[in-house]
């Protein structure tokens, strides 16, 4: 399933992935390139497909629960009122921040692990601080290098609320880098100024990524299609926030560029797998994209918009993409609705940059020696991470080694954090330490002074590691929060 401009599907075609991580053909459509003779060839028994892009995310809050404030008994309007709900400081950013504290690489380890059970080979909203390594798990859209040492994109979370904050980032737009932004979020219509700024600073351009835009109108979407941007949507986190999302039928019409992204863990989906499916209970209701259109919001969508700013292109099956697979088993459904309705057990491999990391033990053997035993759900697969040390096991048990012992890890971070305020850069280099990227009310003066947030005095329960797979328990929490009128209920069919 080849996902270029002309839709091909290609029964009983073939991938040849070159030894730079590239696509060297894929055929029919492509001549067989010179030089596979003797080269490994693998029967994958499913569909091969761009592995999904999941552009909006928030990774450091993915091992946490789905959130309710249980004193709010109406939807948000806005992304400035649920920061400062009486619960989230205890049930989001104070677990959050401690994991990230003292288990930095276990959590990103395991929410990257979350993602790729779904399919997920590039992902948006690495934390703040300790930057992961390239050919990590999965690819991170924020920091990802390419080989390269460019600093390809840019990133604003906390909404800019004058010219002056947005200068920075028209610069890096102007000098040709990626600019992904929330903006408009919520459904309060005044949140429109948030793109009107954006438009002001002269950053609607093709390199824009703008997330949410829950509150624009057909003028804005209009703005988004002349200056070629793309608009990012949630529609899982927008309907358990604010029980309404962004106008993408009128988005649509307008030709605007629509990609997926799953949010984080508090209010979003599993994986950008399951947004998929959130985006098809929509469209059932709604009847504006075809089945073919829904896929692209997860491959090729994302990929245009990284496009030119990547030095290579993502998210299609061609010569000179990056080797960024995923194999999806065929159902009787058809070639789309096999990749909308799928769930974690459909996935048979996936493959970043030519290396497999994640699948059925029977493919990623002789493709990956190396990949250790993961459970998920009900079923056994393996897992590369790069490190034969590092294993699914070890990565659970580093995270359950503060869950077990909060205040000790909360001491353990004082001192961490005492050593980066004398040490700078290098204390987070040697200690991989992550920082949250989402409102803080009680931490939000040291982040606007550049410090990093001091841990909290209080005691900090970090709830049970949410589980991989999509099941009863999230469901019926799901069916709970009647923000969404019942339209997020529908994803239980799907399992």
């Amino acid at each position: 399933m080849t996902m270029r401009p002309g839709g091909d599907v290609l029964p009983g075609g073939a991938v040849y992935v070159d030894d730079d991580g590239l696509i060297a053909a894929v055929t029919p459509l492509d001549p067989v390139p010179a030089g596979f003779a003797n080269a490994p060839r693998i029967a994958v028994g499913g569909l091969i497909c761009p592995g999904l892009i999941d552009l909006h995310n928030h990774l450091m809050y993915n091992s946490l629960p789905l959130w309710t404030e249980p004193s709010r008994a109406v939807p948000w309007t806005s992304h400035n009122q649920w920061g400062r709900a009486p619960t989230y400081s205890s049930q989001i950013s104070q677990p959050a921040r401690l994991l990230g504290a003292t288990a930095g690489r276990a959590l990103l380890r395991y929410v990257e692990t979350r993602a790729i059970v779904g399919g997920t080979t590039s992902i948006q909203g690495n934390p703040r601080g300790a930057v992961p390594p390239d050919n990590d798990l999965i690819r991170n859209v924020d920091s990802e290098k390419l080989g390269t040492h460019d600093d390809f994109i840019r990133v604003s979370t906390l909404v800019a609320d004058n010219a002056a904050a947005l200068a920075p980032y028209a610069a890096a737009v102007q000098a040709g880098r990626g600019f992904i932004a929330h903006s408009a979020e919520g459904s309060d219509p005044k949140l429109r100024s948030e793109f009107r700024l954006l438009a002001d600073a002269g950053v609607v351009k093709p390199q824009l990524v703008a997330i949410h835009g829950a509150a624009l109108n057909a003028d804005d979407f209009a703005a988004l299609k002349a200056g070629n941007s793309s608009l990012v949507w949630s529609p899982f986190s927008n309907l358990w926030l604010y029980g309404a999302t962004a106008d993408v039928k009128a988005a649509h019409a307008a030709g605007v560029r629509l990609c997926l992204g799953s949010d984080w863990g508090p209010s979003g989906t599993r994986n950008v797998l399951w947004e998929l499916k959130v985006a098809d209970l929509w469209n059932k209701t709604q009847s504006v994209f075809t089945d073919e259109e829904l896929v692209r919001m997860v491959t090729s969508n994302p990929g245009e918009a990284l496009s030119g700013v990547w030095p290579r292109p993502v998210g299609r099956l061609e010569p000179g993409a990056l080797a960024d697979l995923v194999v999806v088993r065929r159902s009787a459904a058809g070639t789309y609705r096999s990749v909308i309705e799928a769930t974690e057990s459909d996935i048979r491999l996936v493959v970043v940059g030519g290396r497999a990391r994640y699948g059925l033990r029977s493919l990623m053997t002789p493709l990956a020696p190396a990949a250790t035993p993961i459970k998920v759900g009900r079923l056994t697969r393996a897992i590369d991470y790069g490190d034969p040390a590092v294993t699914w096991k070890t990565v659970v048990a580093d995270l359950e080694k503060i869950r077990s012992d909060p205040a000790g890890a909360s001491a353990r971070a004082a001192a961490t954090f005492a050593a980066l305020i004398a040490d700078g850069a290098a204390g987070l280099d040697d200690s991989f330490v992550l920082l949250p990227d989402m409102p803080a009310p009680e931490v939000d003066d040291e982040i606007l002074r550049g410090g990093p947030p001091t841990p909290s005095p209080d005691p900090v329960t970090i709830p049970p590691l949410e589980p991989l797979t999509t099941g009863t328990a999230w469901f019926d929490t799901v069916d709970a929060n009647p923000f969404h009128q019942g339209l997020l209920s529908g994803l239980r069919a799907y399992a």
